[in-house]
């Protein structure tokens, strides 16, 4: 258990950090007045980026900061064990939701761990198959009862055992066994210096442990008036001691002495916490309560300072760690920073920047020039003092340049001339964005490219530059970019929409040729055209291709310069220097070395980057500038590290996960996955492409995101590609989908079966179907013949019928003639009767009797004359057959005349007709009626000749 005056002493400790910070907060407006009636403050850092609590989404304060071997960062939070890939922040709280106050990562082990300790607990995380952790308690199965009212905080790694550390007990893990150990009191944390155990034991001085026993160091008994916070080794086996109270000290032959450094008593009055020795260069790193980290030479000369005012969140310290690319980690009472003190380049960029946006900057009588968009800023270089501006310039400035020692500007209200007394206007042109000197004879003009066109200065007879005239001819388009070839052609650049060529005549007054190049006869596309001179030739970027001029002004693709899969712009740089310009990034290519990698995001379309001298470049930023000493021997190096991959899950369940390694086998339903990757490189834009072998050789586009995801997957062996926009290295990740029974070899050569039966049972059912078809057919065809036959029957019938009719009709005519003519015989006969006895009754005697009755006989003889009626009765049996027979059926007794009357009736002849047919009279033809009606049994409303029709 910690004793009462550790107790009191770490209350008091941990009291005056929370007290301070509370005064710093009070003390914000104070300090925003100082900020705003003062300059700021102009210290070029090394890049800081912050991560602030709203990202990881976890409490602000960070107690600790270590790296595993495969470079993730682990943060010891208040919230729990925080992991950080590069891609995504993860928290991992403790079982019972303790702060975790030390972190450790080791990974020595057959198996990476992740040592942490909070209060009364400590143990350690373990990484899983399926690369998620898992933790493993270890005070829960030591059993010591101090443990119950211990707070771990500090952990410490020497090569043969895991120190835990609370202020009042000491707990030694070799692996598999915890041993517990106290001092003769309470103590600060313990430090591997010099291959020895040192502690600061509360109250007396410095200690060594030696096995399990605790030895006084000689000479350190001054330090028990103090609280020791860290021991470095220095060379010639010295120790630099950092306490709260007495800043430095240096242990060395026994003794103790303060350290006399320029910024001793500076550290002293912030209150010392942490302190590391970084590993590049031996610099030391020291973190305060009240004024955040400094970096000092290990000569103690002051280097950098990260405060609230150079862009660090919180200006006390509580962690300080060192990354494996030598970069610096900052866990502080509010977030957590990262300081690149391994990048080649230093930048101004600071919370209260006063600059803004920068876009020109030149060094001009020892003095850097600043232009952006709040206006021209000034300073003196190199220094650190605070930039102040310079009036009569607010505004956004684009150009900044020093011709034949005099520094003109080109602003958005119009062009200046800058001296050591400020501004001085020398035209009212707007927007020059570019000047290019131009030798004329004996003298040399400047050309202007501006918002309204082309423009020329001269000198005036003191020397000074002043403005010349407009040059006529070319059109009031706003030009941003001017170069100039071997042949004295101009090649210009619209600032948003245009390429141009011009000629102008020697004192650049007028244009002798204007030409406008079009899309997409001569160029790929009009808008954002950048033109540039590189080995003295001109190059053109436009959309993504690279160009340079062939002959009679035409334009052909670039030898020099070809597309890349990623879009990149190029800039010109000292000598034969250049740079690829990338969204996210800058490379470097200088003769004779290899390409640099600056993680550096320029201002899109205006990137900038500004030769400053003959070894500094400027680079103009959306928050201030970076700067890069071609003479330094800092190198960022090259990332010869690939994306790893960190967790493979099931999309429809993501709490599924599955083994990153080995060449797993999922399950048959998993069907759809969510592979996240990343790169653990920190502080730099990264950019990813992934490809899913077995599914497509196609890699994807570049993306931010660090995962992706795969649906509809089949039962198959996959193969994962991924790489980042840092190296051509490539992570593979092999895995298969286990079939479902229905895609087993077994089930395939079932289905395969079952398919061939079902075939050969189809091609019966076929041929079945077809012989049935067929038959069918063969049935129709005959039924179709047959009805055929029927119809040409029925045709021949209908023919031979129109025939009988035709017959019939000539038949019936001729019956109809037959008694026609026996009516007009007979009619003829008694015409012949009637004047035969009217001449016998004229002549009397005088007519024979015997001759008269002869004539008269014969007449009378011939009237209805058999011989006519059997004609008549022959030709009406072949036109009405068997009507005779029918009607002697129906009517056995019918006589032979009541057959003619049939007949007639038959022949729907009128009775009047009659009469003479049958030689009688017409009332002999109403009796025969009468009689023939009788006898066949028809009733008087029966209709005699209908019932004739019918028989």
């Amino acid at each position: 258990m910690m004793s009462s005056t550790a107790s009191n002493r770490y209350a008091r400790y941990s009291f005056s950090i929370r007290n301070l910070n509370h005064k710093a907060g009070s003390g914000g407006a104070i300090l925003a007045f100082l900020l705003f009636f003062f300059p700021a403050f102009a210290q070029e850092t090394p890049p800081l980026i912050n991560f602030f609590s709203s990202e990881y989404k976890a409490h602000n304060q960070n107690w600790a900061i270590s790296q595993s071997s495969d470079g993730v960062i682990y943060a010891a939070n208040s919230d729990g064990l925080m992991e950080y890939d590069g891609a995504s922040w993860k928290l991992y709280p403790l079982p019972d939701g303790q702060i975790v106050r030390a972190v450790l990562c080791d990974g020595s082990a057959k198996e990476q761990r992740i040592y942490v300790g909070g209060f009364a607990e400590f143990g350690y995380w373990r990484k899983e198959a399926d690369g998620q952790l898992k933790y493993n308690s270890l005070s829960k199965s030591a059993n010591f009862k101090s443990l119950k009212t211990e707070e771990i905080w500090h952990i410490l790694k020497t090569p043969d055992y895991i120190y835990f550390q609370s202020f009042a007990k000491i707990y030694r893990y070799d692996g598999k066994n915890l041993i517990e150990m106290e001092a003769e009191g309470n103590f600060m944390f313990l430090r591997y210096v010099h291959n020895r155990l040192l502690i600061h034991v509360i109250d007396r001085g410095l200690y060594e442990l030696k096995g399990e026993k605790f030895v006084s160091l000689p000479g350190t008994d001054a330090l028990s008036s103090t609280i020791v916070t860290s021991l470095l080794p220095l060379s010639r086996g010295r120790i630099l001691i950092t306490t709260t109270k007495n800043g430095l000290l240096i242990w060395e032959n026994g003794g103790l002495h303060p350290w006399s450094i320029p910024l001793a008593g500076e550290l002293k009055k912030n209150i010392i916490n942490k302190a590391i020795i970084l590993s590049r260069d031996s610099s030391i790193a020291i973190g305060t309560i009240q004024n955040g980290a400094y970096i000092i030479s290990k000569n103690g000369d002051f280097k950098y300072q990260f405060n609230k005012e150079t862009g660090l969140q919180n200006n006390t310290v509580i962690a300080l760690a060192e990354d494996n690319r030598k970069k610096l980690w900052i866990g502080m009472d509010q977030g957590i920073s990262l300081a690149e003190m391994s990048s080649p380049i230093i930048s101004y960029q600071t919370n209260d920047n006063p600059l803004g946006s920068t876009y020109a900057a030149a060094l001009w009588h020892g003095r850097l020039y600043v232009g952006s968009n709040k206006g021209v800023f000034v300073k003196k270089w190199p220094s650190s003092e605070p930039f102040r501006a310079v009036p009569g310039l607010e505004g956004q400035t684009w150009m900044l340049k020093v011709f034949n020692d005099q520094l003109l500007c080109g602003h958005n209200d119009a062009t200046y001339r800058i001296d050591e007394q400020g501004a001085r206007k020398i035209s009212n042109i707007t927007g020059g964005w570019v000047m290019l000197p131009i030798a004329s004879g004996n003298d040399t003009l400047l050309l202007q490219g501006a918002y309204n066109g082309l423009h020329a200065y001269k000198k005036n007879k003191d020397g000074l530059w002043t403005y010349a005239h407009r040059v006529r001819g070319v059109p009031p388009t706003p030009i941003r970019q001017i170069v100039r070839d071997e042949n004295g052609l101009f090649w210009l650049a619209h600032a948003y929409k245009g390429l141009f060529s011009a000629e102008l005549t020697p004192r650049l007054d007028s244009a002798v040729a204007w030409k406008e190049f079009k899309s997409p006869d001569h160029i790929p596309s009009e808008f954002s055209v950048e033109i540039f001179k590189w080995k003295n030739k001109i190059h053109i970027r436009s959309g993504n291709k690279f160009l340079e001029p062939g002959p009679a002004q035409s334009l052909k693709n670039s030898i020099d310069f070809t597309p890349e899969d990623e879009p990149f712009k190029v800039r010109t740089g000292i000598g034969d220097d250049w740079f690829k310009v990338f969204m996210n990034r800058v490379t470097l290519y200088s003769s004779g070395q290899s390409p640099k990698q600056l993680s550096l995001k320029l201002i899109r379309n205006t990137e900038t980057i500004i030769p400053l001298t003959n070894n500094h470049y400027f680079f103009c930023l959306d928050n201030g500038y970076a700067l890069y000493d071609r003479s330094s021997n800092i190198d960022a190096g090259a990332i010869d590290s690939a994306p790893i991959v960190r967790k493979v899950s099931n999309l429809r369940n993501l709490a599924e996960t599955f083994r990153i390694s080995g060449n797993p086998a999922l399950p048959a339903e998993v069907r759809a996955l969510r592979i996240n990757y990343a790169l653990p490189e920190y502080g730099r834009s990264v950019q990813y492409r992934y490809r899913l072998r077995g599914l497509t050789d196609q890699w994807s586009e570049w993306t931010d995101q660090s995962f992706v995801e795969f649906t509809n997957l089949e039962s198959a062996d996959y193969v994962f590609e991924v790489r980042s926009s840092l190296n051509d290295l490539v992570t593979s990740y092999q895995f298969s989908v286990q079939p479902r029974w229905r895609e087993t070899i077994f089930a395939r050569i079932l289905f395969a079966f079952l398919i061939a039966v079902a075939l050969i049972g189809l091609i019966f059912y076929q041929e079945k179907r077809l012989a049935r078809h067929r038959k069918r057919l063969i049935a129709e065809q005959e039924e179709k013949l047959r009805q055929q036959r029927l119809s040409s029957e029925r045709q021949i019938m209908q023919i031979q019928n129109e025939k009988l009719q035709s017959e019939i009709q000539s038949k019936s005519q001729q019956l109809s003639n037959v008694a026609i003519n026996v009516v007009r015989k007979n009619e003829i006969l008694e015409e012949i009767s009637s004047e035969l006895k009217q001449v016998k009754a004229e002549l009397g005697q005088q007519l024979p009797n015997i001759h008269y009755q002869k004539l008269l006989h014969s007449i009378e003889r011939n009237v209805a004359g058999k011989d006519d009626w059997l004609l008549f009765e022959q030709n009406f049996d072949e036109v009405h057959e068997q009507f005779f027979k029918r009607l002697r059926q129906i009517s056995p007794t019918i006589s032979p005349s009541e057959l003619r009357l049939a007949a007639c009736l038959r022949m729907n002849l009128s009775t009047k007709e009659m009469a003479p047919v049958l030689g009688i009279s017409v009332r002999g033809v109403e009796i025969k009626r009468y009689r023939l009606r009788k006898k066949l049994g028809l009733g008087m409303d029966a209709n005699l000749v209908e019932f004739m029709m019918d028989v």
